[in-house]
């Protein structure tokens, strides 16, 4: 799917995800990790900031596990605590912004009401040469969500890093959500290498 700005997908039950780009996806693979990204701008494949890709389904879901990649602690490619950023609206009427902030080799923080139930530094983790990736489990709790943008905010030590002035690039690489309140029927994932090699949602078995 690179090339183009959106997609969607109709399951069993009926949901329908679709997924959209501020531009064009781009796929990225570094280091033996796929994710998405959006073509051009200051790093092609990566969502940098100003850039968005957003996820709207028809019914509510709840989030599993997000996967996201190439976000550095610095001094890696001239990042620097590079800042992702998540915009979400729930069932409930609410929305609420988090953040993930590469804050070391191998940790990273998660703000935001609620929190994460855990973040996972994955492979080799922010590292120069490394994939960078994260794994969140169940980001929101167990708030349902109806969409979801993915954006990026200019890494926390912009000030404080003369060398530092790629501020915040990364790959969306996977996401697993669960239908509700259907949630035993319904199993979806996001991954970046799929559906011909960029952006997809493919069904899992629960």
């Amino acid at each position: 799917m690179n090339g183009q700005s959106s997609y969607s997908q109709t399951f069993s039950d009926g949901t329908i995800a679709t997924f959209e780009g501020s531009r064009a996806f781009e796929k990225k693979t570094q280091d033996g990790m796929t994710g998405v990204g959006i073509s051009g701008g200051r790093t092609a494949g990566e969502i940098d900031v100003g850039e968005k890709l957003t996820g709207t389904f028809s019914k509510a879901v709840i989030f599993s596990t997000i996967t996201v990649g190439l976000l550095f602690d610095g001094p890696e490619y001239n990042d620097v605590q590079e800042v992702a950023k998540f915009l979400v609206n729930f069932s409930d009427g609410g929305s609420d912004t988090y953040y993930l902030t590469a804050t070391g080799i191998h940790t990273a923080s998660w703000t935001g009401p609620g929190g994460a139930s855990s973040v996972l530094s994955l492979g080799s983790g922010a590292v120069n040469g490394g994939t960078g990736a994260w794994q969140l489990t169940d980001p929101f709790g167990t708030r349902a969500v109806t969409s979801i943008e993915f954006g990026a905010a200019p890494g926390v030590a912009k000030h404080s890093c003369h060398h530092c002035n790629n501020q915040t690039d990364y790959t969306l690489v996977s996401l697993a959500v669960t239908a509700v309140p259907e949630a035993h029927s319904s199993g979806m994932v996001f991954a970046g290498l799929s559906i011909m090699g960029a952006l997809a949602l493919r069904r899992r078995r629960s």
